[in-house]
């Protein structure tokens, strides 16, 4: 087609200024047939119409996606391209891109201080942190094993985050908690990490740190919906102790499913004499699960000046209750606890009153210290 004098056509030179392309590029496009100049001048040369200029602009805005040419030509071309398709598989490879380039980012920062002494310590931390991550978990195992390593912090937290092998992630753990305060603001963050096994590997992580002041931030995995991570939050609370700990772990008695439960209890254990005062509070809560709980972990704490606040308990109106405060009583040492045992033999509860019994023939054939 020759075009009239009238007509914008523009030459193959005067497109690639305009587009910011090379002339070769245009006639590659030619050639593919994804961008066929409408018009012939009268020596034969390329020229593109408004029309070709809008295609132009299309291409060049799908190849700003990432899309190849063929996929170009098949979105442009094609009754049956599936767009969703090809940006869910252009979304996956931006962000395994966006991955790789942010491991990149850190090794590079975590190989600073060893840049400071030189090109042979940079090459060796870079060779750990190959091993690091290694297909198989012995070799990785081994590379956070090393202690003379040299392992930047940040490439230790980023191989936790990924690591499949619990033995290996256990060993990450250790490595991490030995650059201390660091460590800690490197693990926080993860408390809420979209995957649960991170949540718990960091609340583990930071017990091992061992700086109570991060409880805060572990106590609302207290109510977190998977009972992994609730129960790991539960237990290192439990090592942390302090008002911070204290206060959620019995303000959390009465909620979560009973594994959870369970591991407040054994965490208010841990905390130890300090969880007597905070329990017995409890003892007269209106829920009977409360009740139940403190009566158990005031047991387990094993002081014996509870008694007379768990005396009252054997009488409770819920037989889970009774059953939880006999119990406890029997794990406290005094003349107190012996008084409500042997108040309880009078019970109409047929199970508490043989609970007691035992209880009183195993105490007496013991001498209580």
């Amino acid at each position: 087609m020759q075009p009239s004098q009238d007509d914008l056509w523009l030459t193959v030179g005067e497109v690639a200024r305009h587009a910011g392309l090379s002339v070769r590029t245009l006639h590659h496009y030619d050639q593919r047939g994804l961008l066929v100049p409408s018009g012939r001048s009268a020596s034969d040369y390329r020229l593109y119409s408004p029309e070709d200029l809008q295609r132009l602009l299309q291409i060049q805005h799908l190849k700003s996606l990432g899309l190849g040419l063929d996929e170009v030509s098949a979105a442009l071309d094609a009754d049956d391209f599936d767009a969703r398709e090809v940006l869910e598989e252009h979304i996956a490879a931006v962000e395994q891109r966006l991955a790789d380039e942010t491991r990149m980012l850190r090794t590079l920062r975590g190989l600073r201080q060893s840049a400071s002494t030189g090109w042979q310590e940079v090459l060796s931390a870079v060779a750990q942190s190959e091993r690091l991550r290694h297909p198989e978990a012995h070799v990785r195992f081994r590379a956070a094993l090393d202690s003379t390593s040299g392992l930047p912090l940040e490439a230790l937290v980023a191989q936790l985050v990924e690591d499949p092998a619990p033995g290996v992630r256990e060993v990450l753990t250790w490595a991490i908690a030995r650059h201390g305060h660091a460590a800690r603001d490197a693990l926080i963050p993860l408390l809420t990490h979209p995957d649960p096994v991170v949540r718990a590997q960091a609340a583990h992580a930071l017990s091992k740190v061992g700086d109570a002041s991060v409880a805060p931030f572990v106590v609302p995995l207290l109510r977190d919906d998977d009972v992994v991570v609730a129960s790991k939050a539960a237990q290192v609370l439990g090592r942390f102790g302090g008002h911070a700990a204290l206060t959620a772990l019995v303000g959390i008695l009465g909620d979560g499913p009973d594994v959870v439960g369970d591991a407040v209890v054994a965490a208010l254990e841990e905390v130890g004499p300090s969880a007597v005062a905070p329990l017995v509070a409890r003892l007269g809560d209106p829920a009977a699960l409360v009740r139940s709980r403190a009566a158990e972990a005031l047991g387990l704490v094993g002081v014996a000046d509870a008694a007379e606040h768990l005396a009252p308990l054997v009488h409770d109106d819920d037989p889970s209750v009774r059953f939880e405060a006999i119990v406890a009583l029997g794990q406290l040492a005094g003349d107190a606890a012996e008084a409500a045992i042997e108040g309880a033999q009078g019970s109409p509860d047929d199970r508490l009153r043989h609970i007691a019994a035992r209880l009183l023939r195993d105490r007496r054939a013991t001498p209580q210290r």
